[in-house]
């Protein structure tokens, strides 16, 4: 049985530039004084490394695997509002959110959803509430509904990453690195909504940044090495 570290050791090679980018991006956020565009371009680039991963794949293998198609789009619009919430105006920022919200419906819809796995459905929904019951003590009532929107959105996104591995005896390497990816991508987004919403949390931005980026990177890898097991 393949391991999900042997599916991330081959891919490697190709992944140079991702991790390069994500190294510069860790640096130039240390520099205090440093202008929007920079952090903006160097932010997004890690995610433009992983559109490049996907592409490179070629046209024929992407139009036979849709799924592939929705992972790139989801890629894209998480670009986009990683470029949004970079602007210091609440309106622009919950577009920015809508955006990740989005990307997640897309993910959702690459995953798919067979099996169905109620269990693992029920158990996201216990991580969901208790996240948001804890972060709505921080907010007034409209924000708490366009939070919960949000939260519903990134748990359903979960569950179908995870409907193949959790309780269950026989888990696809792909599957468990997308179960992983998903589950990382819910603790970025805690960790900045608590940081945002309710109280300063220590190396806040550090563990957003690498759980985020570790998250896509994992929901990439294991749709674009699920769906080439297919081909294969």
């Amino acid at each position: 049985m393949v391991s999900p570290i042997s599916v991330v050791s081959n891919e490697l090679a190709r992944l140079v530039p991702f991790f390069v980018t994500v190294c510069i991006y860790m640096i130039v956020s240390l520099v205090s004084s440093k202008p929007v565009w920079l952090k903006g371009l160097t932010k997004i680039l890690p995610i433009i490394c992983l559109c490049v991963f996907v592409l490179s794949n070629g046209k024929k293998f992407l139009c036979s695997h849709h799924s592939v198609l929705k992972l790139l789009a989801g890629l894209i619009l998480s670009a986009m509002g990683d470029v949004l919430l970079l602007k210091d105006d609440n309106k622009i920022f919950i577009i920015g959110g809508a955006m990740f919200a989005l990307a997640h419906c897309l993910y959702t819809w690459a995953f798919g959803f067979k099996p169905l796995n109620l269990r693992a459905g029920c158990l996201m929904a216990v991580v969901v509430v208790l996240g948001l019951t804890f972060l709505s003590t921080c907010l007034m009532t409209w924000e708490v509904l366009l939070l919960a929107c949000y939260c519903i959105l990134i748990g359903i996104m979960s569950w179908r990453a995870n409907a193949e591995v959790l309780f269950h005896n026989q888990r696809p390497a792909t599957k468990v690195i997308c179960g992983i990816g998903a589950a990382v991508f819910m603790v970025s987004d805690f960790t900045l909504a608590t940081n945002l919403l309710c109280f300063p949390v220590p190396y806040e931005s550090v563990i957003v940044m690498t759980t985020y980026y570790m998250a896509q990177l994992f929901i990439t890898l294991g749709i674009v090495k699920g769906n080439k097991k297919i081909s294969d």
